[in-house]
């Protein structure tokens, strides 16, 4: 969870839209953005790492090696200069009792503010399954998104997509959306290039919102992949990636913030509390993981069929662990799950933490024996597969920050990915 926040959640979902910026200051501007438009796509497979064939083919490190490092202030000061001339102060009130009514709401203002080629870019057919599957952890500049990105949008543009986001997030989760997009800009700051960017984060709407139709929101960019799915008013946040680099807490423009330190250390915090012989057993012996091991979908409209099963699957059952390990269990669950507001996730919190779900939910753990769970080594990987939740931690090098490591995690659900309607 970020430890600085640029943008709380208003109490209300009225929203005075005014030509201040409302955004991340820093951020870098995208001069190949012009061709950012399109929903096209290329397979993450091209940039896979190849050295671990049990794990999923969208690591970072063979990202970025020639990524451009001079520096994008130099359209900082013009970005959105020429864009914002048509933006006034605009109210936009979608107050309700009912979530699902207040979230449609939010996404129909902003696609209601969007020209017609901004429309036709960023709303697709809910029927789009390979679309909708269309989501990457690398930079915008390998893997196109889909949908409009925030640097392309009018100020007042970005202040309906932001306040669509913490709508569709609880507090914490928007919190930590924020700070993800902080650690883009810190990554430019730090001689990233312009690959990496606040201004690089997307929205796409599937189909019409409503509460009482089938639509999807996806928001994405390098280190995210929001994927909200709405059924007549009964949401699925799944599947759902996110990370940071660095995954310690870091200082933009006098802000600090550590959008995945909280989620790294719960994690950590359910090993730490193992016993040896409980480490042992949770140890994923003979296995090996570069990245997350059910990554992006890659555009192929299909739910991932490649969850361990039958004898692959192993670890330690969490129902053999004692109540105050079982607790760090679920503090652990709750920092993916509760990222999403109560009235989507709660339901959910119910099915993954019931005695019958944690009578078949493992812990498990890969890297060296001999250290542990060392977030310090590239080699530890970390998850919690249940009956239907699945959430991994992969520890990865560092990219711009070579130096440091940091995390790649995903949150998926085996039978509800994408509300199981592909």
């Amino acid at each position: 969870m970020a430890l600085a926040n640029l943008d709380i959640k208003p109490a209300l979902l009225a929203l005075a839209l005014t030509t201040s910026p409302l955004f991340l200051s820093g951020c870098g501007s995208d001069s190949s953005s012009s061709s950012d438009s399109t929903s096209e796509t290329t397979s993450d497979s091209s940039t896979d790492s190849s050295t671990d064939t049990s794990s999923d083919t969208s690591s970072d490190t063979s990202s970025d090696t020639s990524t451009d490092t001079s520096s994008d202030s130099s359209s900082d000061s013009s970005s959105d200069s020429s864009t914002d001339s048509s933006d006034s102060t605009t109210t936009v009130d979608c107050s309700s009792d009912d979530y699902a009514t207040e979230l449609a709401c939010a996404a129909n203002a902003l696609l209601d503010s969007l020209d017609s080629s901004q429309l036709a870019t960023m709303q697709y057919d809910f029927s789009d399954s390979e679309a909708r599957t269309v989501w990457s952890n690398l930079p915008t500049g390998n893997v196109q998104r889909n949908g409009v990105k925030l640097g392309d949008m009018t100020t007042a543009q970005k202040a309906l997509a932001m306040n669509l986001a913490s709508v569709a997030l609880s507090d914490a989760g928007y919190l930590d959306f924020q700070g993800i997009l902080a650690a883009d800009d810190y990554l430019q700051e730090q001689g990233g290039g312009s690959d990496y960017s606040s201004d690089n984060y997307y929205f796409a709407v599937f189909g019409t919102p409503s509460a009482s139709d089938q639509w999807q929101l996806q928001i994405g960019g390098h280190h995210l992949a929001y994927n909200l799915t709405y059924l007549y008013g009964e949401g699925y946040p799944v599947p759902n990636h996110f990370a940071s680099e660095p995954k310690e807490s870091f200082v933009l423009n006098s802000e600090t913030w550590a959008p995945i330190e909280d989620e790294g250390n719960a994690m950590v915090a359910v090993f730490d509390s193992l016993s040896s012989t409980e480490l042992s057993t949770a140890y994923l012996s003979g296995q090996s993981f570069s990245d997350v091991l059910v990554g992006p979908d890659n555009g192929s409209g299909t739910l991932p069929t490649d969850y361990p099963s039958g004898s692959d699957r192993t670890g330690l059952l969490v129902s053999y662990m004692s109540d105050a390990q079982q607790a760090l269990v679920v503090a652990a669950i709750e920092q993916w799950v509760r990222d999403f507001p109560a009235d989507v996730v709660d339901s959910l919190m119910e099915t993954y933490t019931s005695d019958a779900a944690f009578a078949d939910t493992y812990v498990a753990w890969a890297g060296s024996e001999s250290a542990g769970v060392d977030i310090d080594n590239t080699s530890t990987y970390m998850r919690i597969d249940g009956p239907r939740l699945w959430i991994e931690v992969a520890v990865q090098g560092g990219i711009v920050i070579r130096s440091e490591t940091h995390y790649h995690t995903m949150y998926r659900d085996k039978t509800m990915d994408y509300g199981n309607s592909l």
